[in-house]
Parts: structure tokens; C-alpha cells; sequence
């Protein structure tokens, strides 16, 4: 959060830079007047509320519940088998060596658990940040659409900014244009 901060003041203080130094770099032939007529349009947008909002990231989050679904079942079903074998341990059910191999089984039982859950883990990270990074670019499209259309020179993400006016922000109107893209162009 902190670089965010120092990264929108350095911005600010760049693009501060450049607007009062645009008459001073102008060429000798170029009028004061045409230089400063041009004035930087800025906007803001909130992207973990755009990303939060549009409907293909919704539908994302159903397909990869779809997806892992069965594994996060079968997890569960392990969990459960793990925690009944591990009562009856506890409740004094096994003695002599059918106590010793029911240790030795719930110890597998871990470690498969522990494994396959990794696993899943690591699975459903890869495929949510592939997922996501495809969905980026059809926000990023939208954007610079926007910013095109509206002559925005610099759009800058929201959280990093502390104060606005509503006018600014476009995160609106990002989610009306990637919602209804709905996931025509990739």
C-alpha cells in the first residue's frame, strides 16, 4: 500500500512537472496560449470493484468452482476419515499391533491429505491467475477504449488515490463496456 501511495505522488509530481513545464519546452514559434491548451484529463477507476462486478469474473468464479470441485470433495471425504480414525486412536478402540497399524494408517492418511491438498492448491492458483490475467486484458481494452473515446490522457487506479471527485471515476463505465464485450474478443 505504501509504494502504491509513493508510486501516485511520484506520478502526481511528474505529471505536475510536465503540465508547468510544457510552455518553458514548447518550441520559440509556439504561443503560450496553444501550449496551455491543452490540459491533462484525468480519471480514476477502482479495479478490485470492476473485477468484482463484472459478470465474466463471476462466471469464472463458477466454472473453477465446477472445476475443483470433485478434488475439494474428495479432500473433504479424506479429512473426515482422517479425524474418525484419529477418535478411535484417541477413544482407546486399538490395541497391540492393530494399534500400531492404525497409527501407521492415519499417518499415510496425512500425508496424502497434506500432498493432494498442495496440490489443489497450486492448481487452482495457476489456473485462477491464467484466468484472470486473459480477463485483465479485456479490462485494460476497455480502458484505454474509454480513455480514447473521452480524450483521458492518464487514468490512474483508485486505491492509490486519496481523494476524488465521483465525476472521475470510471470504473462504471468499464464494467458497462467488459460486461457487454461478455468475453467476445480475446
Amino acid at each position: 500500500m505504501l509504494k502504491k501511495v509513493i508510486f501516485a505522488s511520484a506520478l502526481s509530481a511528474v505529471c505536475a512537472l510536465s503540465v508547468v513545464s510544457l510552455p518553458a519546452m514548447a518550441a520559440p514559434s509556439t504561443t503560450p496560449v496553444a501550449a496551455a491548451a491543452h490540459t491533462p484529463t484525468v480519471a480514476v477507476l477502482n479495479l478490485p470493484y470492476i473485477m468484482s462486478e463484472i459478470p465474466q469474473a463471476k462466471a469464472l468464479q463458477q466454472t473453477l468452482a465446477k472445476e475443483f470441485g470433485p478434488r475439494e470433495q474428495e479432500l473433504q471425504k479424506m479429512q473426515q476419515e482422517g479425524m474418525k480414525l484419529g477418535q478411535d486412536l484417541n477413544a482407546g478402540k486399538y490395541t497391540g499391533d492393530e494399534l500400531v497399524s492404525k497409527r501407521r494408517e492415519l499417518e499415510q492418511k496425512q500425508a496424502d491429505f497434506r500432498l493432494k491438498a498442495r496440490a489443489l492448491q497450486e492448481d487452482q492458483q495457476a489456473r485462477v491467475q491464467e484466468e484472470e490475467r486473459a480477463l485483465m486484458v479485456t479490462v485494460q481494452r476497455a480502458i484505454d477504449s474509454i480513455a480514447k473515446e473521452r480524450g483521458i490522457d492518464l487514468v490512474l487506479r483508485g486505491e492509490a488515490i486519496a481523494y476524488t471527485i465521483d465525476a472521475l471515476d470510471i470504473s462504471q463505465e468499464v464494467i458497462a463496456r467488459v460486461s457487454a464485450d461478455n468475453g467476445t474478443a480475446k
